[in-house]
């Protein structure tokens, strides 16, 4: 029977990894941003590696002795080599992002989300790492002529080369959007697309695409960065007035209503938004009442108010619908659009004799 022959260095291994093994929720929680969904598929990848780190060891120990093992020592050699500069670029990423990062408060407590310095520095850090690490992955598997290294090298470049196209214009615009600060995790955003409009909560912006929060329909929603600047975007967040965003609702009612009575008619919403929803927008503030549009049938009217409750703006425009809709129905004030007919006399010309 062949005996077990397990060096020091391959039992320091071992007991590393066992190590890494166990405390690799522990590691991951203090490297990476605090991200849904991200933290325990990062642990699982980790423990794998470990676990065939382990067993690549010990498959050489008790079953390459008998058998070619050359090609098993530089794959161990490779995936540990692999390993070792994830964990250098994790403890990076951490850093920049912990230095460079912009820190915020949600729900869930601080988190600190990217900004342009932090996700440039991670990028062309991550960059140079990955050239460390092809250069010495080339070096461990022999290629150590000048022409079969340049075959190596040529191979990754032309791979880099077709496929850019489908991730350098994101990483790209992704760095422009984080630059120009107008689309920041925590601001929520009107989409404009194909005439359709989403209010959306900015959860994530990442390497080739954003994460959005659907205010409406409260699911996820990823734009390519890319096609995201492409967009109409209106950042609700960002509102220029120290009174808050100006929001503002339409209504159309009949040429058959004075404009006293509508002016009435609103002084009598303020009055009820005033003593049971001043919490839903800025009541300090008084709403403005304006003519916007004469129509064919009904007159536009505009009711202007401020928040700064962004984040309740679809509830605070509801609250303002139903409590108009109420006090129309009481005051006997329609606003639904008049279907008008404007018949003109004409009387019929007489024939010639």
């Amino acid at each position: 029977m062949a005996m077990i022959d397990i060096s020091s260095l391959e039992w320091f291994l071992i007991a590393i990894n066992i190590g890494l093994f166990i405390f690799a929720g522990e590691i991951v929680d203090k490297l990476t941003p605090k991200q849904e969904g991200q933290q325990s598929k990062q642990v699982h990848l980790l423990r794998v590696i470990n676990i065939v780190i382990i067993g690549l060891i010990l498959y050489k120990a008790i079953v390459a002795p008998a058998i070619e093992e050359n090609w098993l020592s530089k794959a161990l050699t490779v995936l540990l080599i692999s390993y070792v500069f994830f964990m250098v670029f994790k403890i990076y990423s951490y850093f920049m992002h912990s230095r460079y990062g912009k820190q915020h408060e949600t729900d869930s407590g601080i988190r600190i989300s990217e900004t342009y310095n932090s996700r440039g520095l991670v990028v062309f850090g991550g960059v140079f790492l990955f050239i460390i690490w092809l250069i010495s992955c080339i070096q461990l598997l022999g290629f150590e002529s000048v022409l079969q290294a340049g075959g190596v090298l040529g191979f990754v470049g032309v791979m880099l080369a077709l496929t850019q196209a489908a991730w350098a214009p994101d990483i790209i615009n992704g760095l422009i959007i984080l630059n120009t600060k107008m689309v920041e995790e925590g601001d929520i955003l009107q989409i404009t697309q194909d005439g359709k409009q989403i209010y959306a909560n900015v959860y994530k912006t990442r390497m080739l695409h954003t994460e959005f929060l659907d205010m409406s329909n409260n699911h996820r929603m990823m734009i390519k960065n890319s096609q995201l600047r492409g967009l109409f975007l209106q950042n609700l967040s960002k509102f220029a007035s120290a009174k808050g965003l100006r929001e503002s609702l339409t209504f159309n009612i009949g040429y058959d209503v004075s404009p006293k009575v509508v002016r009435s008619f609103f002084a009598q919403v303020e009055d009820l938004l005033r003593e049971e929803y001043q919490e839903h927008y800025e009541s300090q503030h008084p709403i403005e009442v304006v003519i916007d549009d004469t129509g064919d049938h009904a007159v536009k009217w505009t009711v202007f108010f401020y928040t700064k409750d962004i984040k309740q703006l679809l509830k605070t425009r509801q609250v303002f619908r139903e409590v108009i809709l109420n006090l129309s129905i009481a005051e006997v004030i329609s606003l639904a659009t008049p279907l008008t007919h404007v018949m003109n006399n004409v009387s019929p010309k007489k024939e010639l004799v």
